[in-house]
């Protein structure tokens, strides 16, 4: 029984790698996967591996397998059904995939928890007070050929529209974040003082932003440091910050999304400090009292930090919200700190997305950029002329020119559809939000498969790991109407090549490739916060927490499919998500 079961594992195992690869059935290939896995599993189920499992170990891998699971059948059931119509085998083919990947997951979940229950990644660490200096003068250093080769900056459509606001040519508006506008324009008009240069202007506010950053991943370190993080992983951290592509590129790039990544980490870097300082109180009845120095190092990054993502963007103020409540639940015995904290961070909030908005009557997003996952899937059945109701159809009339939407329908972009709303439903869609929603949910009704391959094609970058994207491509200064120019001091044939073999490397380099993937990330994510609870550890979890709510909000609205720097956050504050699980509060 015991070999019948392996054979049987094992050839599961490999008939869901062959439906997600295309691999034949001929192919010899698939004897040589057999023969492992058939290896792995007899080790994974022989006595010596299974007496060492922990008793929560195999419901939480069985909890990460169906998650896993769940992505993967969701992404790729076209690739494994191959064109099969029959529901019968379709049904077969789809019950034996999800069994098979469901073994891989969770053999491979509980050999993960067991790897980490005998990984020690602290004591001893480097404790030279000037490492966090190191680390944003080595950030700048690297970082600064980004720059002179992208001088003044990298400045896409979005970026030029913030700049067109600054100078007055536009009208404000909060849909690219008026406070970073505001940041722009305050270190532009710096610039533009000294030298009367706007190129000058514009470099200003780059260094400004590379500098913030550099200090962030500073910060990062010292964390780690107070974590007594080993030095070898502190090392990596900081090589991961100044030499990975995608972080020298940005640092570099006009978006929103860059110091919103860095406010991001700082909040979660700040977490971890309050849990360091042994807040959370676990192992004492009694919560230390902040020292003076912690009003600086702690407090005000973390209040800072706290009141920017919120600002910065949307999604952020709804991953602080819904984090807010087990942050205090976690940190219930230091409630006259943690009270007073958050209190602070969400009138200032408040205060300006509120009572200074209307004082400048600053234009917010319309509703329908909110909406870009349901009206793609109502925009997908009414492009494959699939069948509505005379109800809905005339709904949807009064929303958008149904005769474009055709032409206008892309699956992983939704812009071209919100225009078209715009462009003659936008007012209508304001004063019939409820019927909006009915009308979407009667249509999906009738359409589950349309709507679930909007979702999918809309969403999928951000939770499938093998979803392919490009990441840093944009150069220099788009076109525009303002007189800016992209000056670059470090050019030529050598320096464009080296910088493009940089942003294709994850193309061709194995394992490489995945730390350039959103939703390999995330499932890091959803791993390091299983071993956190695990560990019996709430507070380790709860530095995760924001970042999970973060993409989650994403998957829920996001406008593109596959946008690297909506998930920014995400990679730049990976390494305080992957040491979050393994360091222990003070006594």
């Amino acid at each position: 029984m015991y070999r019948l079961k392996l054979f049987l594992n094992s050839f599961f195992a490999l008939f869901a790698v062959m439906r997600l690869t295309g691999m034949e059935t001929r192919n010899p290939v698939s004897i040589i996967i057999f023969t492992i896995f058939l290896y792995i599993f007899s080790v994974l189920n022989s006595d010596r591996t299974e007496s060492r499992i922990a008793s929560k170990d195999p419901l939480i891998a069985a909890v990460l397998s169906l998650i896993f699971c769940t992505c993967t059948l969701a992404a790729k059931y076209e690739v494994i059904l191959g064109g099969m119509t029959s529901r019968l085998f379709c049904a077969v083919i789809l019950l034996f995939t999800w069994f098979g990947l469901f073994l891989i997951y969770f053999y491979l979940s509980i050999w993960i928890l067991q790897a980490a229950g005998q990984l020690h990644i602290t004591g001893n660490p480097y404790s030279s007070g000037g490492l966090g200096i190191l680390t944003v003068l080595f950030c700048m250093c690297c970082w600064s050929f980004y720059f002179l080769h992208e001088y003044p900056a990298v400045m896409t459509p979005d970026s030029i529209n913030q700049y067109a606001q600054v100078i007055g040519a536009y009208e404000l508006s909060n849909h690219h974040s008026v406070l970073h506008t505001g940041l722009i324009g305050l270190f532009y008009n710096i610039g533009l003082s000294v030298t009367g240069d706007i190129h000058f202007g514009i470099a200003c506010y780059t260094l400004a932003q590379m500098l913030f950053m550099a200090l962030v991943a500073g910060y990062v370190v010292k964390t780690m440091q107070k974590a007594n993080i080993i030095t070898p992983v502190i090392i990596i951290t900081i090589l991961f910050y100044a030499l990975m592509p995608y972080n020298g590129i940005y640092a570099v790039t006009v978006w929103k999304d860059i110091p919103f990544a860095g406010c991001f980490t700082l909040f979660c870097a700040a977490l971890m400090r309050f849990f360091l300082r042994g807040s959370a109180a676990v192992t004492s009845v009694r919560t230390p009292k902040l020292q003076f120095g912690e009003w600086f190092s702690l407090v005000l990054p973390y209040v800072f930090s706290g009141v920017m993502l919120c600002l910065l963007r949307t999604n952020g103020w709804y991953a602080f919200l819904g984090s807010l409540a087990f942050i205090l639940f976690v940190y219930k015995k230091s409630w006259r700190t943690m009270l007073p904290i958050h209190a602070v961070i969400l009138l200032l909030v408040l205060f300006v997305k509120y009572p200074v908005m209307q004082v400048y009557d600053i234009r917010q997003a319309d509703f329908v950029e909110s909406l870009s996952v349901p009206v793609q899937q109502i925009a997908r059945v009414v492009a494959h002329n699939e069948g509505m109701s005379e109800e809905q159809i005339a709904f949807v009339q009064q929303l958008m020119d149904v005769t474009k939407v055709g032409e206008t329908y892309q699956p992983d972009v939704s812009d071209g559809i919100k225009n078209l709303i715009r462009a003659s439903g936008s007012q209508y869609l304001e004063s019939h939000k409820g019927e909006f929603f009915k009308n979407w949910f009667l249509i999906g009704l009738s359409h589950p498969k349309t709507y679930f391959d909007a979702f999918v094609a809309q969403t999928a970058g951000f939770w499938y790991p093998d979803v392919s994207y490009q990441t840093g491509l944009a150069d220099g200064i788009y076109p525009n109407d303002f007189g800016l120019q992209w000056q670059p001091v470090l050019r030529g044939n050598a320096v464009v090549k080296i910088r493009e073999i940089l942003f294709k490397l994850h193309d061709l380099i194995p394992l490489y490739g995945i730390l350039w993937s959103m939703g390999f990330m995330l499932w890091v994510l959803i791993l390091t916060i299983a071993l956190s609870l695990r560990n019996e550890q709430s507070a380790n979890a709860l530095i995760g927490l924001p970042a999970l709510l973060l993409i989650l909000t994403l998957i829920l609205a996001t406008p593109v499919a596959t946008e690297f720097r909506y998930a920014y956050a995400l990679f730049f504050g990976m390494p305080i998500f992957l040491t979050a699980p393994f360091v222990r509060e003070r006594a």
